[in-house]
């Protein structure tokens, strides 16, 4: 049976499966309002962060000092974790999640996905609990049915997704989940799993769950702060300029290429290592930076204020197999949107 990852074959069969940034109910299919008293629920909880190590923990701790106030927070180790200890009181968890898919199709090619995210969630006990007396611990099926209670019983809040780094896909594609999320919470696989992204990501979900609002990543918008972008410089991470192969399913670093494609751009910009950007995050300036990520064959473009975590500028691209990474048009997209900013 013929295998083909999913990296090649996202212009072919594309389906909205996940976000970089999903505050409400759901995150996929159609946009839904909270359901009543889930946020007035979520309010009186304590959210539990179980979080990748590869960030000290005294980090983690001004991270969310800095952009969680909607609870009260407490932070544990992974191995130290387990949800079945949680279950009896007010709480909300913030994990790590991964899993990989495979579909066949009629013609008997295997389609491959990746989902990696930060989950914002909560547990419906009483439901959990009836589920779970149900279950047959001597069947078969029982650790497959104890997974899948355990899901159903979510009470969704938000979604941040990750992006994996190019030398891990083709890792992530040929493993288990299990080895999947050993790996995401021990290792630095991810290009915007970073101190200072996190406090922006942590950010934007705390203060659109404190306002009530949902937010819908499959949306190209803009907010009338994009104007700034006339006369302020925009920052690109560098690990924008790694150029991903979807044919040999590898990557290599092309500044000219990139540079080439961002002189398409009508104002001021300039490349920065990720660990600069992430200090001056933490630090608190205020600037402005790019930040793109893909999910398996769609791409997020965001242009992020530093200080606030405010998402300026959205663009969502539906995948097409020739720009996997960023090109002209994108850039063109946002001259677009600057200067609608600016006649507002």
């Amino acid at each position: 049976m013929k295998k083909i990852s999913l990296l090649l074959l996202g212009f072919l069969l594309f389906s909205v499966l996940s976000a970089q940034v999903s505050v409400g109910p759901r995150h996929v299919g159609k946009s839904k309002k909270f359901p009543k008293e889930r946020l007035a629920k979520f309010k009186g909880t304590e959210t539990i962060f179980v979080l990748s190590d590869v960030i000290d923990i005294n980090d983690y701790k001004k991270i969310l000092d800095d952009s969680w106030s909607i609870t009260p927070y407490k932070l544990i180790y992974r191995k130290d974790f387990n949800l079945l200890d949680y279950t009896e009181a007010n709480y909300s968890f913030a994990n790590l999640e991964g899993y990989h898919v495979t579909k066949t199709m009629e013609s008997g090619a295997e389609l491959e996905y990746l989902y990696i995210y930060i989950n914002f969630f909560m547990l419906d006990g009483e439901g959990l609990k009836e589920g779970l007396s149900k279950l047959d611990k001597s069947s078969w099926r029982y650790k497959k049915k104890y997974e899948k209670t355990f899901e159903a019983n979510k009470e969704k809040l938000a979604r941040v997704d990750l992006f994996p780094k190019d030398t891990f896909l083709p890792t992530a594609l040929k493993s288990e989940s299990s080895v999947i999320m050993d790996t995401i919470y021990s290792k630095d696989v991810f290009y915007n799993y970073k101190s200072g992204f996190l406090k922006n990501y942590f950010q934007k979900v705390n203060n659109q769950l404190k306002e009530g609002e949902e937010y819908w990543m499959y949306e190209n918008d803009f907010l009338p702060e994009l104007k700034k972008l006339a006369k302020k410089t925009l920052y690109i991470p560098n690990y924008h300029l790694i150029k991903y192969n979807p044919w040999k399913m590898s990557s290599e670093k092309d500044e000219d290429k990139f540079t080439e494609v961002f002189e398409n751009y009508d104002h001021k910009f300039e490349f920065q290592d990720e660990k600069e950007i992430d200090r001056r995050i933490l630090a608190g300036e205020e600037f402005y930076y790019l930040r793109y990520v893909r999910v398996n064959s769609q791409k997020f473009v965001h242009i992020v204020n530093s200080k606030t975590g405010e998402i300026v500028y959205r663009n969502y691209v539906a995948g097409m197999l020739s720009s996997y990474n960023l090109k002209s048009r994108h850039i063109k997209d946002i001259n677009s949107k600057i200067k609608k900013a600016l006649k507002k």
